[in-house]
């Protein structure tokens, strides 16, 4: 196995998930599935796994990104060149484009018949068809979903109704060509609450909610140990739980980062890793020349949630962070209210936040109190922001 921070891992470098992918497939034989996962958790690295298995379970798989699209148009050519580059299912994309009559699919992928790019809708409408028309059974997997439709958002009142159309048309597409075809959405920002969000709810309905979480304790050390084993480096039981504990919700992002410089340190010192070098490890990661790691997080809630919403985000994180065991959520109702005055208002806000910073992995909710889920973005939210 070897060590893989922030890409996917395929073939012999996937570790686990073995529940997950057997959940996956037993809901696939009815259902579309939403994968709801935070970012760093590892969403596309399974449905690589689920597509490169899909054969197993009598489908052909393809998989493409939205996360670059900023037209209708460039998500439907994605799904083209999707199936136009799937090298294990070629002669089955060739059948399949010679009954599209929009495109064609030429030495640089997809050509439009059309002149206007307003044709995708037609396009994509004849792809469904043709999928489903066939003799095989399909598996879509489309990541990042969420942030073309907030790229859409982003573009004022009509970019609004853009993704109401967009998202309305994708779900009748699903659902006029279910019997062959199987779709599985994704993305690091929750298409579920962006959906509530803009009252759109009904566009996803027909969706299973497939959540997907951290690894669990034993999940993270046998995989920590799996690493040390591919590196040739003593790792005791003792190091891998510390390791955990440290990280506090072992994301396999965060846990191959940690690995990676501990590893690094091994070999400057030619010494075997011990807990002091763990905690040595874990605050050269907050420094900052390594900001990247977590600034993310903060980005995105401008991202996802604009303003004046990200503020008030931020105000709820930065008081939560200076306790290890959170917040009530009266203490935060309260600190909201010096921002919001009316307390219908308020409430309705603090709900709306709570829901997003929960299912983006954030915070977790534990026994009336929210907390940081991940330790370590909480040490650095609180030496960032908190200080």
């Amino acid at each position: 196995m070897k060590i893989s921070v922030g890409n996917p891992v395929e073939g012999d470098d996937f570790f686990d998930r073995e529940q997950e992918q057997l959940r996956a497939w037993r809901k696939l034989e009815g259902s579309h599935l939403l994968m709801l996962a935070p970012r760093r958790i590892g969403k596309t690295s399974l449905i690589l796994r689920l597509c490169a298995t899909a054969a197993k379970h009598g489908r052909y798989a393809v998989h493409c990104s939205f996360a670059k699209c900023e037209s209708e148009s460039d998500c439907i050519r994605e799904l083209f060149n999707a199936l136009a580059t799937q090298q294990s299912i070629t002669q089955r994309s060739k059948a399949l484009f010679a009954r599209i009559k929009s495109v064609k699919v030429g030495e640089l992928g997809i050509e439009w018949h059309a002149a206007t790019a307003e044709k995708w809708r037609e396009a994509g409408e004849e792809l469904g068809k043709a999928l489903s028309e066939g003799s095989d059974d399909w598996l879509v997997c489309i990541d990042e979903l969420p942030v073309f439709i907030i790229n859409l958002l982003q573009q004022g009142d009509e970019g609004r109704r853009k993704a109401r159309a967009f998202l309305y048309w994708l779900r009748d597409l699903r659902q006029t060509h279910y019997r062959r075809v199987k779709w599985l959405l994704a993305g690091s920002i929750g298409l579920d609450t962006l959906a509530a969000r803009l009252g759109l709810s009904d566009t996803i309905n027909d969706l299973e909610p497939f959540p997907l979480d951290a690894f669990s304790a034993d999940s993270a050390r046998r995989f920590l140990g799996e690493l040390a084993r591919s590196y040739r480096i003593e790792l005791a039981p003792a190091l891998c739980d510390a390791i955990v504990r440290r990280v506090g919700w072992p994301v396999p992002y965060y846990l191959q980062l940690m690995f990676e410089h501990i590893r690094e340190e091994c070999l400057d010192r030619g010494k075997a890793p011990d807990e002091a070098m763990v905690e040595q490890v874990f605050e050269k990661l907050l420094g900052m020349g390594y900001r990247n790691h977590f600034d993310y997080w903060r980005q995105r809630l401008d991202e996802e949630l604009g303003q004046p919403d990200a503020a008030y985000a931020a105000l709820l994180l930065t008081a939560i962070c200076r306790s290890d065991s959170g917040k009530s959520r009266d203490t935060l109702a309260q600190m909201l209210g010096q921002r919001i005055g009316d307390p219908g208002e308020r409430d309705k806000m603090l709900n709306y936040l709570l829901e997003v910073l929960v299912s983006d992995g954030y915070l977790v909710e534990r026994q009336g109190r929210y907390a940081y889920r991940l330790e370590w973005l909480r040490i650095y939210w609180q030496r960032r922001f908190a200080t």
